[in-house]
């Protein structure tokens, strides 16, 4: 009997807390779209992207011309003349595969150097909206976690209003 009624004040404390929280959620990919420093940071990378883009192309046509070059005279070439022509031709690819490692390293340093301060003021909207209007916990709704949003509010129009959008 103790058991029960210990267990029935801890309900009845309990209920009342659950009661008092409040849900939200938002798509927070959505609301990055609408954002217009999004835009221009994806421009400032497809240009940064860009440069990398053509000198890889410089490279491959370097490499196809060697390749050319190598197959039209291999026939004629000594061994040594043809062995130092692979060389050149592997060494070649080597950088190009180097060089495609450490574009897309930098792209990716650039892409989190330009949405991080877009995202940190995102989630600061996100964090006062859900501040002011008394929400206990807010979901991102654009990640797939979101299973059930009945008892949550779409704060989308809150956090756009405080960003100005």
């Amino acid at each position: 009997m103790k058991k029960l009624f210990i267990i029935l004040i801890a309900v009845a404390f309990a209920v009342p807390t659950f009661a008092q929280q409040k849900f939200g959620h938002i798509d927070s990919s959505a609301l990055l779209e609408l954002m217009p420093e999004k835009k221009k940071a994806e421009g400032e990378l497809e240009s940064f992207a860009k440069e990398f883009e053509t000198a890889l192309q410089d490279m491959a046509k370097e490499y196809e011309g060697k390749i050319q070059a190598f197959q039209a005279g291999e026939k004629s070439m000594v061994e040594t003349v043809r062995n130092t022509k692979m060389r050149e031709i592997a060494d070649l690819e080597r950088r190009i595969q180097e060089f495609q490692q450490q574009a897309q390293e930098e792209i990716g340093k650039k892409e989190q150097e330009v949405l991080t301060p877009i995202i940190d003021k995102a989630r600061k909207a996100i964090d006062d909206v859900a501040k002011e209007k008394g929400y206990t916990y807010v979901f991102d709704s654009s990640l797939g976690v979101l299973l059930y949003a009945d008892d949550s509010e779409d704060i989308m129009a809150d956090v756009k209003t405080k960003l100005g959008l």
